[in-house]
């Protein structure tokens, strides 16, 4: 037999080699333990030096002891992760609050830092930067994509801030990020719940749904050069006092939007759901639906707010109210500037205000809606414009 085929034979009759990322470190696949008394690695930085030796060959868990864990939590790529082959952090006992990976030093950059990072998973824990002045619980960079949060609590600096870098949150511009989602979380404090920075490519598909925001300074969402992104069953509440205050602010959002069933209630603000140059595709318009606004305090106040180039969206079964604690002339349950904005369809919404009243809008058209709703701060006009019938509604004395 040659040479050649001697080798191939040995080859062929020797055991499957596990592949790894580093010599002398073994593939990680399976249910692994972090803290507590059987623990395979001590702390979550033990877990993921593991990782970035020896890779995966196989989904992995990480189950988490109860316990604070105060750690800069640093992920990124790791050999072998895939669809497949995807990394869970989660709690032990699946409670959120007993699990909190805890930002080291106060005002540090971050506690969970996300670079050029996919295919990971977080569940039933809590991811804290509150103790400092600036921070975020979560920092993502690079080309990230389908990373998936559920049940998770993240808690940013409780101080009065503004700016991406105090966002509970924060998904920069290096690089595009997709298939990014928020299920049944809490998010706490902080300048902005979720802030997506936008990149040069528009990042795709984040998902918020059934997550409570509470208590954020400048905006519970900002959303910046996104396609489709998908934000309903969310709840949204503020008490913050900032003049420029936006629950969902929506900057360069293109195709196929879902913002629905959202409540949003923000005591002292501005803007309820507001949009910025967003367009929806000629055959498959975005969607603002469902969605219950409350906007109160004494200065300008609107519950819908569109500018610059926003085409191609239905607002369909809003409830919009303006609760201002004196005549407001300036309050608009919903407003659209003069700008290049077309194709605009307003439809079977409620539009109220405490101090004046309300009109239900029925019927619908595809022209701009710019100057057709009558002012707010008019207790006794009834209109029909462009085929939209505006019924005024009293208010109750």
């Amino acid at each position: 037999m040659s040479t050649f085929k001697t080798l191939l034979a040995a080859l062929l009759l020797a055991p499957a080699l596990t592949i790894s990322a580093s010599s002398g470190c073994s593939a990680l696949s399976g249910e692994y333990h972090i803290g507590g008394s059987d623990a395979d690695y001590p702390t979550v930085a033990a877990a993921i030096a593991a990782l970035q030796c020896g890779g995966v060959n196989g989904p992995v868990t990480f189950l988490i002891a109860d316990g604070r864990y105060a750690e800069k939590v640093e992920l990124g790529d790791i050999f072998g992760i895939s669809a497949q082959n995807n990394i869970t952090f989660e709690s032990e006992k699946g409670n959120s609050n007993d699990v909190v990976l805890v930002s080291p030093t106060p005002d540090a950059e971050y506690t969970l830092h996300l670079s050029n990072a996919s295919f990971y998973s977080f569940a039933n824990l809590t991811i804290d930067n509150a103790t400092g002045f600036a921070g975020n619980a979560v920092k993502m960079e690079g080309t990230t994509k389908n990373v998936k949060f559920r049940n998770v609590v993240f808690n940013g600096t409780q101080r009065q801030s503004n700016g991406a870098n105090n966002a509970v949150i924060y998904s920069t511009a290096s690089g595009a990020k997709s298939n990014i989602s928020f299920e049944d979380c809490e998010v706490n404090n902080g300048s902005v719940g979720i802030y997506k920075g936008g990149a040069a490519t528009a990042d795709t598909r984040t998902t918020v749904q059934g997550t409570l925001f509470f208590n954020q300074y400048e905006s519970a969402m900002k959303l910046n050069n996104e396609a489709a992104p998908v934000v309903s069953n969310n709840v949204i509440s503020s008490i913050s006092t900032s003049k420029d205050y936006k629950g969902i602010a929506l900057d360069h959002v293109t195709g196929n939007m879902v913002i629905s069933n959202n409540v949003i209630n923000s005591v002292n603000g501005t803007y309820g759901i507001a949009l910025n140059n967003c367009e929806g595709q000629a055959d498959n318009y975005g969607t603002i639906a469902n969605n219950s606004v409350n906007v109160g305090g004494e200065g300008a106040m609107y519950g819908l707010y569109l500018t610059g180039s926003t085409d191609n969206i239905v607002f369909n079964f809003n409830r919009v109210k303006l609760a201002t604690s004196k005549d407001n002339k300036s309050a608009q349950a919903y407003y659209t500037n003069k700008a290049t904005g077309a194709n605009i369809n307003v439809m079977n919404n409620i539009f109220y205000d405490l101090s004046t009243g309300g009109y239900t809008v029925l019927g619908n058209t595809y022209k701009d809606f710019f100057n057709q709703l009558p002012a707010q701060s008019n207790a006794s006009l009834t209109v029909s414009a462009n085929g939209i019938m505006i019924e005024k509604v009293t208010p109750a004395n």
